[in-house]
C-alpha cells in the first residue's frame, strides 16, 4: 500500500508539478546562477547551466516514467501474446519461437543499446523522436523473457479440463487463446508488468547516465545523476545529482514493493497456500 501511494504521488507531482513552476523552460541557460546551493528561490539549487533542479527533476520524472511504463507495456503485449501462441500450438511453432527467444536472450543488451544510440547520433535523429525509439528498442530487447515465462504457464493451462471442453466445442484457435487462455494468465501479466517497470527505469537511467539515452536539453533522472560524474561536483555540489538518485531509488523500490503485493494478492498458488 505504501509503495502504491508513493508511486501515485510521484506520478502526480511529475505530471502536474511543472505547471506551477516559473522555471519550466528547460532550454534556458543562466550561467550566472550556475551551481547555486538550495535557496528560497531554487529549493533544490541549480545545475551547471543555471537551470532549476526541482523543475528538471519533475520534467525528468515524466520522461523516465513514460519510458518505463511505455516500454513495459509494449514488451508485455508482445511477450504475453507470443508466449501464449507458442505454448498453445507447441511443435514446430514452439521450437522456432523458443530458438528466436534464445537468440534475443543471448544478445548483450547494453552494448547493443549503446551502438544503436551511436547510430542515432550519427544520423542526427531528433532528440524528441529518440525518446520514443528508445522505448521501442527496450521493448524489442525485453519481450523474450516475458514470452518464455508465459509459454511455461500456457503449457500447464493447455492440459486443463476447460481447455479440453473448448476442443470439443470446435472453437477457433485464436478465440481459445484470446478468450480462454490469456484471461487466465492476466493476473500474472499485471504482476510481471509491474516488476518490469522498475527494471526498465533502471535501464533508461543507466543509458542516460552514460550519455546514450535521453540527451539534453531534455531531462531524465539518469542524465541528471550524470551531473555528479566528476569528483568536484560529486563532493562539492551534491544537490546536483542526489535528488535524481533518490527519486530513482525510491520509485523503483516502491514499484517492486507494489509488484510483490500484487503477486501475493493475485497469484492463485500464493492464495491457495494461505
Amino acid at each position: 500500500m505504501i509503495g502504491l501511494v508513493f508511486l501515485v504521488a510521484m506520478i502526480l507531482i511529475c505530471v502536474f508539478g511543472p505547471l506551477f513552476s516559473s522555471y519550466n523552460d528547460i532550454t534556458q541557460v543562466d550561467i550566472v546562477n550556475a551551481k547555486q546551493a538550495p535557496s528560497a528561490m531554487h529549493w533544490l539549487g541549480t545545475d551547471a547551466s543555471g537551470r532549476d533542479i526541482m523543475t528538471r527533476l519533475m520534467l525528468g520524472g515524466r520522461l523516465s516514467l513514460l519510458i518505463g511504463f511505455g516500454a513495459t507495456a509494449i514488451e508485455i503485449i508482445i511477450g504475453a501474446f507470443l508466449g501464449c501462441v507458442s505454448g498453445y500450438y507447441g511443435g514446430i511453432v514452439d521450437s522456432v519461437m523458443m530458438r528466436l527467444v534464445d537468440i534475443i536472450l543471448s544478445l548483450p543488451g547494453m552494448p547493443i543499446l549503446i551502438m544503436i544510440s551511436a547510430i542515432f547520433s550519427d544520423r542526427h535523429v531528433d532528440t524528441g523522436a529518440r525518446i520514443y525509439l528508445l522505448m521501442l528498442i527496450l521493448a524489442c530487447l525485453g519481450w523474450a523473457g516475458t514470452c518464455r515465462f508465459f509459454r511455461g504457464q500456457v503449457l500447464t493451462i493447455r492440459e486443463t479440463d476447460y481447455m479440453t471442453a473448448t476442443e470439443s466445442m470446435g472453437l477457433h484457435d485464436m478465440r481459445k487463446i484470446l478468450k480462454h487462455i490469456m484471461p487466465n494468465v492476466f493476473p500474472l501479466i499485471i504482476v510481471t508488468a509491474t516488476l518490469s517497470v522498475g527494471d526498465t527505469i533502471l535501464t533508461e537511467s543507466t543509458m542516460s547516465y552514460l550519455g546514450v539515452g535521453v540527451l539534453p536539453p531534455y531531462a531524465s533522472w539518469g542524465n541528471m545523476v550524470q551531473e555528479g560524474s566528476n569528483m568536484v561536483d560529486f563532493t562539492l555540489h551534491p544537490w546536483m545529482w542526489m535528488p535524481a538518485g533518490f527519486c530513482i531509488l525510491a520509485t523503483v523500490l516502491c514499484i517492486n514493493l507494489f509488484g510483490d503485493g500484487l503477486r501475493d494478492a493475485l497469484d492463485p498458488r500464493m492464495i491457495s497456500s494461505k
